[in-house]
């Protein structure tokens, strides 16, 4: 009896998402490609002991410094080889998955689309993500070398990883994207890789008429038509499909 009452709730729930979906994203499609890859993450959660990472149940798939995490640490699984996975995938596709893969981007997508007046924050901060790529490096290398985290006990991750981290995906609600503008590693990575990316957005910046449209539009608070295919852009599409000058989004 629970069992269907779990499978009817988050059947009731993906729709209500969907729904969503259809109604506020500026493109469905990209809405639809991330809940699936949501919910894939989900199903296909792996428990790795001996990650810091592994009390929090959103780590695999949602969280792209926890999932590098947990493939690192599956055995007979190299690291260097999820380090040059992370390589090959910026060098491909760039911020396309910040965009349109990143379950968690998803979550903040959710958020944003709520009433709420977003406040202006400015993209100066994203040297922030600097420092937790630091710092997500000298972790790494304590717990390979000398297993830094698992030897000293981490339930705690448990109960500071879901709250804080729902309460700081909470101030989606306000600003746009805030982790992956101001925290995320793995985007800092990837935006560096924009450039070898063939995957881009292209804009004909001629035949603007500087409406101001695409710069509403944009989910992680860049003025496209100067920015466009830059580090923080994660190529959502936002600004072609809003713009009112057609042939200047070609």
């Amino acid at each position: 009896m629970h069992a269907i009452t779990f499978i009817l709730f988050v059947g009731i729930a993906l729709l209500s998402v969907g729904v969503l979906i259809a109604k506020r994203w500026t493109i469905p499609v990209r809405g639809f490609t991330q809940l699936g890859l949501f919910v894939i993450s989900e199903i296909t959660l792996v428990c790795n002991r001996g990650v810091s990472c592994q009390n929090c149940p959103l780590s695999f798939g949602i969280c792209p410094v926890g999932t590098s995490q947990r493939l690192a640490f599956i055995k007979h699984f190299p690291f260097y080889f999820t380090l040059l996975l992370i390589i090959i995938t910026g060098a491909v596709f760039g911020t396309l998955m910040c965009g349109w893969a990143c379950p968690l981007g998803f979550i903040q997508d959710l958020f944003g689309v709520s009433p709420f007046r977003k406040l202006i924050i400015s993209n100066k901060l994203k040297r922030a993500r600097y420092i937790f790529l630091f710092l997500a490096a000298i972790l790494a290398f304590l717990e390979l070398r000398f297993r830094f985290l698992s030897t000293r006990g981490i339930e705690v991750f448990h109960e500071v990883t879901v709250i804080g981290g729902f309460l700081f995906l909470s101030t989606a609600l306000f600003i746009k994207r805030p982790f992956c503008r101001f925290v995320c590693p793995a985007g800092l990575i990837y935006g560096k890789m924009n450039a070898l990316s063939p995957f881009k957005v292209i804009l004909n910046t001629e035949r603007c008429t500087g409406c101001g449209e695409c710069s509403a539009a944009c989910i992680m608070n860049i003025k496209p038509m100067r920015e466009v295919n830059s580090d923080l852009c994660v190529k959502c599409f936002n600004c072609k499909k809003t713009c009112k000058n057609k042939e200047g989004a070609q």
